[in-house]
């Protein structure tokens, strides 16, 4: 456009009509300015960051094992009984587990909190002989201060006489994927698309080895030179390990 101002001709346009060079003039800048994109118009472009998130729950898992009259010892069949409860949530490293002890009111406070936590300490090492070493654990009792039925009688002291294990798991929500609610196409709001982040975030949960991390990062340990440099010794002696193949569904 400066060029176009020293041409002669230019010149001579403006002295002898200047109200028809204004006019160009106007639709030029009218032209160059921004469209109006409503409350929105004065930020100027929108950063466009994924709509979509990971939710991360905390899901509790409880079971009770119960005990006889002054008696820390597991019977058989609860033994059996939690045999069933630990096939069916099958710990993990990932997870933690509270074992609560708890006592009937027939004895004194300070017998009941040593009875307790011998019932809590007995299912702790029942998971340890049964395999269960890679978990988090933590005891406590509580003697007859957290009864689980309030009342007294037979029946009442038979459910308080227990250990409350709670297996403690986070638990990944993935976002509702693909979403097709919003058109494509130009968008001059520039709004992300409402199925942008959808495949990152998705894969990101199915993959994640523990959820917990996706809370709260945690401290690298050290490396294993050993296992890392045998890693490199395979590859180049052509050793390395095949990928299985895998089975397409119909």
């Amino acid at each position: 456009m400066t060029a176009a101002l020293q041409h002669p001709q230019s010149a001579r346009l403006r002295r002898s009509c200047p109200w028809l060079w204004a006019s160009i003039l106007g639709l030029g800048l009218t032209a160059c300015a921004p469209a109006d994109l409503g409350p929105n118009a004065n930020l100027g472009w929108l950063e466009a960051s994924s709509p979509k998130q990971l939710q991360v729950d905390r899901a509790e898992y409880r079971h009770a094992i119960y005990f006889d009259t002054d008696r820390a010892n597991i019977s058989g069949v609860e033994q059996d009984r939690l045999l069933t409860y630990l096939a069916s949530v099958q710990p993990s490293a990932r997870d933690t587990i509270r074992l609560e002890g708890h006592a009937d009111e027939r004895a004194s406070d300070l017998y009941n909190l040593e009875l307790a936590g011998r019932r809590a300490e007995a299912v702790a090492a029942f998971l340890r002989r049964h395999g269960y070493t890679n978990l988090t654990v933590t005891t406590s009792s509580y003697g007859e201060a957290v009864p689980a039925v309030a009342g007294t009688g037979a029946e009442v002291w038979r459910q308080n006489r227990r250990v409350e294990l709670v297996l403690e798991r986070s638990l990944v929500t993935l976002p509702g994927c693909p979403d097709w609610s919003r058109k494509s196409g130009t968008d001059f709001a520039n709004l992300p698309h409402s199925n942008f982040g959808c495949a990152t975030q998705a894969n990101l949960g199915l993959m994640v080895a523990d959820p917990r991390d996706l809370v709260s990062g945690r401290t690298l340990g050290p490396a294993d030179g050993v296992q890392q440099a045998e890693g490199i010794v395979r590859y180049r002696t052509g050793k390395v390990i095949e990928l299985q193949k895998e089975k397409v569904g119909n």
